[in-house]
């Protein structure tokens, strides 16, 4: 993708920012839009788009149920991997409930990569997750526990041997006003280990992330990039509406 490309997507981003409503109420949930454009496509330290800008769109539909609440959402963005395919979509959902100062969110995704060969390492995959995130009331700052179970049986790594692909996160936010921060690190079972700081900013009702990620592989199986640890700065712009 070129520049030009990347620039005139940008363009339009910032027009829709000015344009748009920022949600659909449907009875008593919200549908809301995303669009966006990433420097790079790096997923819990594993390149995915071969270091090329990733544009995607998103859609999130909310809806409380009595004391809980359900999402479900899909995504679709830019994904260059060595299976042909050159774009991947999401789809996902979950129950959240609140219980204090803690949110318990639970819920299923499916990554679908079209174009992909059938006998390729993955032409779609599943996993189960669950996220512990406490916040204490008047307090700039998160904690958050993840962790993500492969529903697939494993896939094929570069020795044919399978990997379960279990991942487990701890996360932490700070919002000094100006800046929001977020740290995380997560580990990537067989693949990667992943410590990521990211330092957001909303301007002209876009929200800008700039991201550092260091990235660790975990096994001579791995498929990060050339099987070599890898540094990555990305910076990502994205709207919401």
């Amino acid at each position: 993708m070129n520049k030009k490309i990347i620039l005139s997507f940008f363009a339009s981003l910032l027009f829709i920012s000015q344009a748009a409503n920022a949600e659909i109420k449907i009875g008593k949930g919200s549908l809301t839009f995303n669009a966006g454009v990433a420097s790079g496509y790096v997923f819990r330290g594993i390149e995915q788009n071969k270091a090329q800008p990733s544009p995607f769109v998103g859609a999130d539909f909310t809806h409380p149920i009595g004391e809980f609440g359900l999402y479900l959402g899909a995504w679709a963005g830019a994904s260059d991997g060595t299976d042909s395919h050159n774009y991947e979509y999401d789809i996902y959902g979950g129950i959240t409930k609140t219980i204090g100062i803690a949110t318990i969110d639970v819920g299923y995704a499916s990554y679908i990569y079209p174009g992909a060969p059938s006998n390729s390492a993955a032409t779609q995959t599943g996993e189960f997750y669950g996220k512990l995130t406490f916040a204490p009331d008047k307090q700039p700052y998160t904690i958050g526990l993840a962790y993500y179970f492969d529903d697939t049986d494993g896939q094929k790594g570069t020795s044919g041997s399978k990997i379960d692909r279990e991942y487990y996160e701890a996360n932490v936010t700070y919002d000094f006003g100006i800046l929001q921060s977020k740290v995380s690190y997560g580990v990537w079972d067989k693949e990667a280990t992943a410590t990521t700081f990211t330092v957001s900013k909303e301007l002209l009702t876009v929200n800008f992330d700039l991201s550092y990620i260091n990235a660790q592989k975990e096994s001579n199986d791995s498929s990060i990039a050339g099987g070599r640890n890898r540094d990555y700065v990305i910076l990502q712009a994205k709207k919401t509406f």
